[in-house]
């Protein structure tokens, strides 16, 4: 990983598309910080197209593209996107009422007592999520944690943690897949020559096919928290936390892209 204000005028200004998650990444302890929202604004001022892509339900989801400066919103980490024009589903997405997944969620309660499901869990139709980190005090401990995706796997179901959640599922999505779908849908997007004019911004576990994936994915500062258990690391990692790295990261991308228009 290299620091964000290394990254090269000319990669900056090759950027198309904006990519980022929400939770911990923009915000802090659950709140959008205002700096956060501010640089999502000034980047979509610029021209820069913005698509959230996160493990929130497809609720929020539906509510984020209505009242943020975005144009799309990847959630249910890739089972379902909104844009301007409706949603896309992801080929294997599997309701979250499937039986494998009502047993997997019954086996985590059990191992581990104390778990509870995430409060947007009645917004969501394809993934099921188990708070881990959000409103559980003290949260989850690593075999906590551990021992919940044991029990969805041994289902045949899909668990990987978010900075906040547990994310189950079932079928083959994933945050990058449908991120790809959804740029070649909307906007015509071929993988092969565009894969480094995106910009993607993240910071836990669940980022990792988005960090693997794209030249130019980006971290803020905590997801230092995580970089142990992580296969593929971001090329970026912002010097701040939370939403003020996520400004940070939009800053230093904003200034080469001005300087250009000099």
């Amino acid at each position: 990983m290299k620091p964000i204000h290394r990254m090269p005028a000319s990669t900056a200004r090759s950027i198309r598309w904006v990519l980022t998650d929400i939770d911990d990444t923009m915000t802090k302890d659950g709140k959008l910080e205002s700096c956060a929202y501010t640089a999502l604004c000034d980047l979509a001022s610029s021209g820069l197209p913005v698509i959230a892509v996160t493990g929130r339900s497809s609720g929020w989801g539906e509510v984020h593209l209505q009242e943020w400066p975005i144009v799309g919103a990847v959630t249910e980490n890739g089972a379902i996107a909104w844009h301007s024009r409706g949603s896309i589903v992801a080929p294997d997405s599997v309701p979250n009422t499937d039986s494998s997944l009502v047993r997997a969620a019954e086996a985590a309660y059990r191992a581990v007592p104390r778990a509870k499901p995430a409060s947007d869990n009645n917004l969501r139709r394809y993934d099921y999520a188990i708070d881990h980190a959000e409103r559980i005090d003290p949260p989850l401990t690593g075999p906590e944690i551990s021992a919940i995706i044991a029990a969805f796997e041994a289902e045949g179901c899909v668990a990987k943690p978010s900075s906040i959640h547990i994310n189950c599922w079932k079928g083959s999505c994933d945050k990058q897949k449908a991120s790809v779908h959804f740029l070649s849908e909307v906007f015509g997007y071929a993988d092969a020559t565009d894969r480094d004019k995106v910009l993607y911004i993240g910071d836990a576990l669940n980022d990792e096919p988005m960090f693997a994936h794209f030249p130019n994915a980006c971290a803020v500062a905590n997801v230092s928290r995580w970089l142990d258990h992580m296969t593929s690391r971001p090329a970026w990692i912002a010097e701040k936390l939370y939403g003020q790295g996520f400004a940070e990261i939009a800053q230093i991308v904003l200034a080469h892209r001005s300087a250009e228009c000099l």
